[in-house]
């Protein structure tokens, strides 16, 4: 098989299935310029990509008010500002992996929050950037806590 009808099997780009070929990933040979793929080595490759490429499935969020955010951030001890951007963001990031960024309580009323805006249609305001405005929070990058 050549390198299109792998990358169309294995659900990749052809110069991946390139790149598989040349480390020796899945076993190919090549002739006159064109690899040949062997199908046995390509199929065990995708069912390997299969097992690693399971994402935990994201948990139901209960409604998190602004208010009780603020509330539950001040028990943990987080008095710091925050923008409904950033908790909107955590949740589309949770969305996208099934994990967040650090497993934290704060973390996860962040995430929490951001389900609640989404739930309501949040749509983020389209902003310019400053030099030092952190594009997560919004606040200053040289003083805020997102890296």
């Amino acid at each position: 098989m050549n390198t299109t009808v792998a990358a169309i099997h294995a659900q990749v780009s052809v110069p991946t299935i390139r790149a598989w070929c040349r480390t020796g990933v899945i076993t190919a040979a090549k002739t006159a310029g064109r690899w040949i793929i062997d199908t046995a080595s390509l199929a065990h490759r995708i069912a390997i990509g299969a097992m690693r490429a399971r994402k935990a499935k994201p948990m139901a969020l209960a409604p998190l008010t602004r208010a009780e955010f603020e509330q539950e951030a001040a028990k943990l001890g987080i008095r710091s500002t925050f923008k409904d951007t950033r908790c909107h963001g955590e949740y589309l990031a949770y969305q996208a992996t099934g994990a967040p960024y650090d497993d934290t309580p704060y973390q996860w009323l962040l995430i929490r929050r951001g389900a609640t805006l989404a739930a309501e249609h949040f749509t983020p305001q389209v902003r310019t950037t400053h030099s030092h405005e952190c594009l997560t929070c919004g606040l200053d990058t040289r003083t805020c806590d997102c890296r």
